[in-house]
């Protein structure tokens, strides 16, 4: 694979900003209805989907509230009909439209929605995975602003039932770089970033990380899974889409089997072997955030009892993994990945 060369340049950005864009800034859930010709949504499996009419009509007070946008698919695996009913969506809405509404201030926005709305079990996947994105932002700030939504599809074509269930709304990377005062470094598919590039300590807290949810499913050189924002010199990897993760368990979810590992839930540490990194600070930093973590697993809406018992259990063999830090060196360390020549 080619590797890209990036020049560690720093960026004349403003300053990290605090988040005060209203869609994220509160954390109670968001109810509106998306009107939008879903059968064509759900259809359309083009290289490049197309945007189609859509309306977000806010609850709130749906007769002031009305904001045009376009609606189109995205993603890869759930857009296959074998994998998923309904794809993941990503929003464009007129931003002149919401001003004065919970989205004002924004015009990109990725929405992650069950693979099948049909069955409870999905809706269930997709707010452990909106769970997963909070649990990162309590770790770094470098990571994607989520709201958690609840949503009633409304299909315009009469070709399907108006259904409501849980979602989520994505921060976009263009939000996400600016605020984090810097700019998202786009690398071309089937390129490979030089790690020692990589901001070290923020590519073993993002491996950490990775790690404690049983996620294999990315790759920071590869950039896989992972958006990456150069600021000040410093490029920092911020991971998403947590969905083949173990806590997420989703039945479609299988590890590469060039791994070794049978199952997502089998964890296995995939960060880089480096010296410059003191891997004692980056689990002190998740001991130091097990109270809030537990707590936001425990106060996510819609999670039902068996779901918060099950995410609980799973990570307590993470927590009992970092214990020490012998335990930690034998567990999830020894199994570091080579540095590439």
């Amino acid at each position: 694979m080619p590797t890209v060369t990036l020049l560690a340049t720093v960026l004349l950005a403003a300053p990290q900003q605090p988040d005060t864009v209203p869609l994220f800034a509160a954390r109670e859930p968001i109810e509106l209805s998306l009107v939008a010709d879903f059968s064509a949504i759900r259809s359309d499996r083009a290289a490049t989907p197309e945007e189609r009419p859509a309306l977000l009509v806010l609850a709130a007070d749906p007769s002031r509230d009305t904001i045009e946008a376009q609606l189109r698919p995205r993603g890869d695996f759930r857009r296959d009909p074998g994998n998923c009913t309904f794809p993941p969506l990503r929003l464009n809405l007129k931003t002149k439209q919401a001003e004065g509404t919970a989205f004002e201030g924004q015009d990109k926005l990725k929405v992650v929605v069950p693979c099948r709305p049909a069955l409870d079990a999905y809706e269930q996947y997709v707010l452990t995975e909106y769970t997963i994105y909070r649990m990162y932002g309590l770790i770094t700030e470098a990571s994607f602003r989520v709201r958690l939504a609840r949503i009633n599809f409304v299909d315009t074509s009469g070709g399907n039932e108006p259904f409501t269930r849980w979602a989520f709304f994505i921060e976009d990377d263009d939000a996400l770089a600016a605020r984090l005062g810097g700019q998202k470094l786009d690398i071309p598919e089937g390129n490979h970033v030089r790690v020692e590039y990589l901001d070290a300590r923020q590519a073993a807290l993002v491996a950490v990380f990775q790690y404690m949810i049983g996620n294999t499913d990315w790759a920071d050189d590869a950039v896989h899974n992972i958006e990456l924002v150069q600021a000040y010199g410093a490029i920092r990897p911020v991971p998403y889409d947590f969905d083949f993760s173990g806590l997420v368990n989703a039945p479609y979810a299988i590890p590469d089997p060039k791994l070794g590992t049978k199952t997502v839930r089998e964890r296995l540490y995939r960060g880089w072997c480096r010296t410059d990194v003191d891997t004692e600070t980056i689990l002190r930093t998740f001991r130091d955030n097990r109270e809030a973590i537990a707590t936001t697993v425990a106060e996510t809406p819609g999670v039902s009892a068996d779901g918060v018992r099950a995410a609980m259990g799973y990570l307590d063999g993470f927590w009992e993994a970092i214990e020490t830090p012998e335990r930690a060196q034998r567990r999830i360390f020894r199994d570091c990945r080579a540095l590439p020549r």
